[in-house]
């Protein structure tokens, strides 16, 4: 369980990083300050709500309260909050905090739920695509087939950013299969699910929101005509090694194997981390130079981290070897590669 001090610590941080978003950072600034003032009732529910979770990432606690929050007002025309969040139809130029006030005194049972058992998805457009790159310099020159899985995937619209986001020269035809892991999977069918999906973007994200839409428009549409574009299955993150040495089979010489998952193992302690990794090793290295693994995550150790790094393994006499293929700062907004190390990297021996 996140204690008080720590949850105000997040929550003045997360305000100053997102003052471009005038309404999300002033409801986290009313959160902190009656945190501060005291014990507000809200906080007891929360405290029971988050009281066998474990949060390691700091952006996660307030991250699934604002998520719940947002999740809750587009459910509800008649919310009064309503008219503060541009994404149902109101305006982020006045100051929520009187009705905030009064949303929080009555917060459904829902509400605490969602905190208990909510897992936040983000759909990032910028980041989606990044696994299509070393996905096509490594099996695509060798014209070797290749089931693509994400852990964490959600309603697996990263996995279709091949369709989403075309990239010249890219053979969607060498997927054997895309397999997301999730341990509640959502379904683009289901307007709950949808809505959950939109609810993890800030109501004044607006650009962001509608994209999301044609994403999920675009893949619902292929899953129309081809049921199995995209394959959920309920797995969560730490059990992904063993579903995947358990349901995907390595002894087929000419299919390959590509893991990604994007913002799920920096919210691992160091030591589960470890662990899973250790695991993961396990379950590839049979596969041999027929796999991958990408992890797109914030810089695991950095407390506040706004640097994000795209790390590659691939088995290598039955350990990982590692490249670091991008890193990004969020503020800054700096990229770092070596194309040549990239290259060299992914070229089987």
């Amino acid at each position: 369980m996140i204690s008080k001090d720590e949850f105000i610590a997040q929550l003045d941080r997360a305000t100053s990083a997102m003052q471009g978003l005038p309404v999300s950072s002033a409801l986290l600034r009313q959160l902190s300050d009656g945190l501060k003032k005291g014990e507000p009732p809200w906080w007891k529910g929360v405290q029971k709500a988050w009281e066998s979770r474990r949060f390691v990432a700091w952006t996660e606690a307030w991250g699934l309260f604002l998520t719940a929050v947002h999740y809750d007002v587009l459910g509800d025309a008649k919310s009064t909050l309503a008219a503060y969040f541009p994404s149902c139809g109101g305006t982020d130029e006045a100051d929520p905090s009187t009705v905030f006030a009064r949303y929080l005194e009555e917060l459904p049972r829902e509400f605490f739920d969602q905190l208990r058992t909510g897992q936040r998805r983000v759909f990032v457009p910028q980041r989606a695509p990044v696994w299509l790159l070393p996905a096509a310099t490594y099996f695509q020159r060798r014209g070797l087939p290749y089931y693509v899985v994400e852990i964490n995937a959600g309603a697996g619209l990263n996995l279709a950013a091949d369709l989403l986001y075309p990239q010249k020269g890219f053979d969607s035809e060498l997927i054997a299969a895309r397999i997301g892991l999730d341990a509640a999977p959502l379904q683009l069918e289901d307007s709950g699910h949808r809505r959950w999906l939109t609810a993890a973007l800030m109501p004044e994200e607006i650009g962001d929101i509608k994209e999301l839409d044609r994403a999920m428009d675009a893949v619902s549409q292929r899953q129309g005509k081809e049921a199995n574009f995209i394959q959920l299955a309920a797995c969560p993150a730490e059990k992904a090694p063993g579903f995947i040495g358990k349901n995907i089979p390595a002894d087929d010489p000419d299919v390959g194997i590509f893991v990604f998952n994007m913002g799920v193992t920096v919210r691992m302690s160091e030591g589960d981390y470890q662990k899973f990794r250790a695991r993961m090793t396990q379950e590839l290295k049979a596969w041999g130079d027929r796999a991958l693994w990408l992890e797109v995550e914030n810089v695991r150790g950095e407390t506040y981290s706004t640097t994000y790094q795209a790390l590659l393994h691939k088995p290598v006499d039955g350990a990982f070897q590692d490249m670091i293929m991008l890193l990004f700062d969020v503020g800054t907004r700096r990229v770092a590669s070596d194309a040549a190390q990239l290259e060299k990297f992914l070229t089987p021996r």
